[in-house]
């Protein structure tokens, strides 16, 4: 028989997927954010690196730098980073902003007695958690319907 969790041991439970969705949100914006500023700085240096004689007769600098580029644009879209940040970061929020009205007692908890917010409170935030995971099942049938 599963032992039911008290609210101290439940709240454990949501801060650690807080902590676990802004430490993948702030990872992916990390990663996003500097292939992106790589990928524009190298291409701000194609069209400078043509300007000297001396690299303007090596046509393969710019093929390279060109091809790097893409390279780092597919990578970024591969793995979707700026999806991810974004998702991570919105589901994160969520579970703060619904364990704030639940101490609080705003939002829908403000009528209710203690047991029946925890009770509230659990299916709110099982539902935000369910939610990331569906949006992932969304974003790989995308993926293949993209590929067909």
């Amino acid at each position: 028989m599963a032992k039911e969790m008290n609210i101290d041991e439940y709240f454990r439970v949501v801060r650690n997927y807080v902590q676990y969705y802004y430490k993948r949100a702030t990872l992916y914006k990390i990663w996003y954010l500097g292939l992106s500023v790589t990928k524009l700085l190298i291409l701000a240096m194609i069209p400078i690196s043509q300007t000297f004689a001396q690299l303007s007769d090596l046509p393969w600098i710019a093929t390279g730098a060109s091809s790097l580029c893409i390279l780092l644009e597919s990578v970024i879209e591969l793995f979707r980073m700026k999806e991810k940040w974004v998702l991570y970061r919105k589901v994160g929020n969520d579970l703060m902003r619904e364990e704030r009205q639940y101490v609080l007692k705003a939002g829908g908890y403000q009528d209710g007695d203690e047991e029946k917010n925890f009770r509230i409170f659990v299916t709110n935030a099982e539902n935000i958690i369910g939610e990331e995971s569906s949006t992932w099942k969304q974003m790989i049938q995308n993926i293949k319907v993209e590929k067909v």
